[in-house]
């Protein structure tokens, strides 16, 4: 078997790991408190997500990307070229130089690299290049190395989005509360988003979420971290969740059901009044790849966005989750004008509303979801939403 054809097992624990050491990265940047402040690059320009007043570009991202891209690009060398990502890999120091970062063959030399980036700290060089070549030690879920399946490495492409919610990262609360087990900001609200997608149909085939900052330890003060994967590839299906509290509560009956949906609080006036007058509760949470771990949790019934802020590298691991779960996520827009007018639509047309991974949107230059999204775990909700639009507004 040569590496364009591999058991699928083989290339997801591998991403599986990948999200371990990234989140690993993450929280070694951010126990550093002088590090940290070092690090934080305002975004400029074309690279400044409109939606916020300030976004933001830390090393952590920038770092935690071209670690995956290396460490994939190395055990399966046909990937390389599609692997793509939120961040460029350039870093401007304090002096005003322009640093290209990428991880090194050996540890020393990232540790060289990295110095010139940190103003000569050698001290923190050492820390962030320890971090970027540790080798991972984790055990591997049983249902994951069952997954025989040969797959073509050839055919995949992959988005990494680095840590998705940067401004909770940088903010760093670390006591917030959740609210029927969801967080509406904090730390909590930080994942590192892994998904590969076919590269001729565009769907998502694997994804990988992890949580740097899912549990405080609170006699050592440390934090760990939680990973949940999915994968739904010609026919075949697995996922790492188990049942829990949330899923029981999804399994009532609809009748005692209050259908839910996570928005950003950012979203107007009227979309709010909308959903609440058809009857649903709404809740909100900081982070795209947040959000959608909701719903994959089935903590909410669906994540609704009306605005065009989430880009391919934010959707393409949650969503691959969701699909694997019989769930997925479709673009708003045409999913609210396919639904106008009809008194009828089924299931089968949400395949073909399914959010795509190879190609930028229509009419924009960019890799974003300008139609919005609609990410769900039940097709039903998929249904009921854009009827909602429809009838109320």
């Amino acid at each position: 078997m040569t590496d364009t054809t591999v058991k699928m097992a083989d290339f997801l624990t591998s991403l599986v790991r990948l999200s371990e050491k990234a989140a690993h990265l993450a929280r070694t940047i951010r126990s550093e408190h002088t590090l940290f402040e070092l690090l934080v690059e305002e975004k400029t320009g074309t690279a400044k997500n409109k939606r916020f007043q300030q976004d933001f570009k830390t090393l952590a991202d920038v770092l935690i990307q071209e670690m995956i891209k290396h460490d994939l690009g190395k055990q399966f060398p046909s990937i390389v070229g599609h692997i793509h990502g939120e961040e460029d890999n350039t870093f401007t120091n304090q002096l005003g130089e322009t640093v290209t970062v990428q991880v090194q063959p050996s540890l020393q030399e990232t540790a060289d690299l990295l110095c010139t980036v940190l103003d000569g700290n050698k001290h923190a060089a050492a820390l962030l290049a320890e971090a970027v070549h540790w080798d991972v030690a984790m055990e591997i879920d049983e249902r994951l190395t069952a997954a025989t399946v040969d797959i073509s490495v050839e055919s995949l492409g992959i988005w990494i989005d680095p840590i998705d919610s940067t401004a909770e990262y940088i903010r760093g609360a670390e006591d917030e509360t959740a609210t029927d087990g969801m967080y509406h900001r904090g730390l909590q609200c930080c994942t590192v988003l892994i998904g590969a997608f076919d590269r001729e149909s565009g769907l998502p085939v694997m994804g990988v979420i992890n949580q740097p900052f899912a549990q405080k330890d609170q006699e050592t003060l440390s934090w760990k971290s939680r990973h949940l994967w999915g994968v739904c590839y010609n026919g075949y299906s697995c996922h790492s969740l188990t049942a829990t509290m949330a899923t029981e509560q999804s399994h009532q009956s609809e009748a005692s059901r209050v259908p839910s949906v996570v928005l950003s609080e950012s979203e107007s006036d009227d979309i709010k009044s909308l959903l609440s007058k058809a009857g649903y509760r709404l809740c909100y949470a900081n982070g795209a790849g947040y959000k959608m771990l909701c719903v994959i949790d089935r903590l909410v019934d669906a994540y609704l966005l009306t605005k065009s802020s989430t880009y391919k590298w934010d959707t393409c691991g949650p969503h691959a989750i969701l699909r694997s779960l019989g769930g997925g996520m479709v673009d708003l827009d045409a999913t609210i004008q396919l639904f106008t007018g009809k008194e009828e639509t089924g299931e089968a047309v949400l395949q073909n509303l399914q959010i795509k991974y190879n190609q930028r949107d229509s009419g924009s230059s960019t890799w974003g979801n300008m139609g919005g999204l609609l990410a769900y775990w039940s097709p039903a909700c998929a249904l009921n939403l854009p009827r909602t639009f429809c009838s109320l507004s």
